[in-house]
């Protein structure tokens, strides 16, 4: 990755005018590392998105509370009132599984995009831009790393939506309006892995560019780790992708200073679960990281969350981000608006492990003027990860 793209990247408008739909910029919400990331192709631009199986079960995706009750025509659960506080998280901070070093490390992941369908029907929500990633690197430099992605079916949001496409006869095929164009949603693709060639001078190498050592040696305090990865200079030198303060300095020596920026926690919490889950990071790390993302200004405990995987965590949650969509890329005026949303980070509660990152939404209004708080407008959810000692392989198995 080139030094300007990577500034244009991190220096760019600071939210997307649109969710993403590709695997890529999706492993991104976490964070994902340089390593697992360098050989993929970006996907963005697909005429037709690959989606399948119409006849699978509506995903349980929901936001913060539970379920979602249904009624109407939104496609997530209101806000949550179960609240297991700030004490909930923190256990499972002390919860978090000893993990072995092995020979590789792995991470499976599944990511999608809420497409809200307008039918004559009624309207109702389509899961597209389904993407399942899997990522390995070795430990060492020069033990390689590699990866796949395979397009996975399109399918209804929730039981309501999966009624409601049914009423609207069940179309395989479904235009969706995507940030500046038009999508088709197939429920009928094919879902066979699509193999990267691996690198064989891969491995060796986590976010933020450190290596195993560095990574297995980083300090299990809370202030010490939020000196280091959650304080604006610090997020500034490596949200260019860079490995130091000193490689930032020397950057803007030749470039010219870049401009100062606040990260918010929206920001900061994406890093905490990019540590978590592209980082084989040890356990009393992940505990250290979580307990400084509870004390980052904005960053809220919101209780038990059920995973697009329908798996219950507990999660942390950002403060929200405004979003105006207006006519610019071609949006149609009824698309057009401004809505709220936020982060949530959510952890099982029983090994402290990261589930999912979601994008959900606080505040209707624009695309998803007829949703309620609680819709999860994109996610990713980790469907596993760890070390193995022999070189991973992607599973065969749908996650559906």
């Amino acid at each position: 990755m080139d030094e300007l793209r990577m500034i244009k990247e991190a220096y760019g408008e600071p939210v997307p005018p649109a969710p993403r739909e590709t695997a890529e910029v999706r492993a991104r919400m976490f964070g994902a590392p340089r390593s697992a990331r360098s050989g993929w192709r970006l996907r963005a631009g697909l005429g037709v998105v690959a989606v399948g199986a119409a006849t699978a079960v509506a995903i349980a995706a929901v936001g913060s509370g539970g379920p979602s009750t249904g009624g109407g025509v939104a496609g997530g659960g209101p806000q949550g009132e179960v609240n297991l506080g700030k004490e909930a998280v923190l256990v499972a901070a002390e919860n978090a599984a000893k993990q072995e070093i092995g020979k590789y490390w792995f991470s499976d992941d599944v990511g999608g995009q809420s497409y809200v369908v307008q039918a004559d029907t009624g309207s109702y929500v389509m899961v597209g831009a389904h993407t399942e990633s899997f990522r390995w690197t070795g430990a060492e430099p020069g033990s390689a790393a590699g990866g796949a992605w395979r397009m996975l079916p399109a399918r209804p949001q929730t039981p309501d939506d999966l009624a409601a496409w049914k009423k609207a006869g069940s179309p395989t095929k479904i235009k969706a309006w995507s940030g500046d164009k038009w999508l088709t949603l197939n429920t009928a693709e094919k879902t066979a892995w699509d193999v990267e060639p691996s690198d064989p001078s891969g491995g060796g190498e986590w976010y933020g560019r450190m290596t195993t050592e560095e990574l297995q040696n980083l300090p299990a305090d809370p202030e010490k780790l939020t000196e280091k990865f959650l304080t604006d200079e610090a997020m500034r030198w490596r949200a260019v992708g860079l490995p130091s303060p000193e490689k930032l300095k020397e950057l803007e020596e030749k470039r010219g200073p870049l401009p100062k920026r606040e990260f918010d926690s929206f920001s900061k919490l994406g890093v905490v679960g990019g540590l978590i889950a592209n980082s084989p990071v040890p356990p009393k790390v992940r505990a250290g990281l979580m307990r400084a993302a509870t004390a980052v200004p904005g960053v809220e405990a919101i209780g038990e969350v059920v995973d697009p995987l329908g798996r219950r965590g507990v999660a942390l949650a950002s403060a929200s981000r405004t979003i105006e969509i207006t006519g610019e890329t071609g949006t149609p005026p009824e698309r057009q608006g401004t809505y709220k949303a936020r982060k949530e980070l959510v952890f099982d509660k029983e090994t402290g492990e990261v589930l999912a990152s979601q994008y959900v939404l606080t505040k209707a209004g624009g695309p998803y003027k007829d949703r309620r708080p609680g819709f999860v407008i994109d996610y990713t959810a980790i469907r596993d990860m760890g070390w193995t000692d022999t070189k991973p392989a992607p599973p065969a198995k749908l996650p559906f």
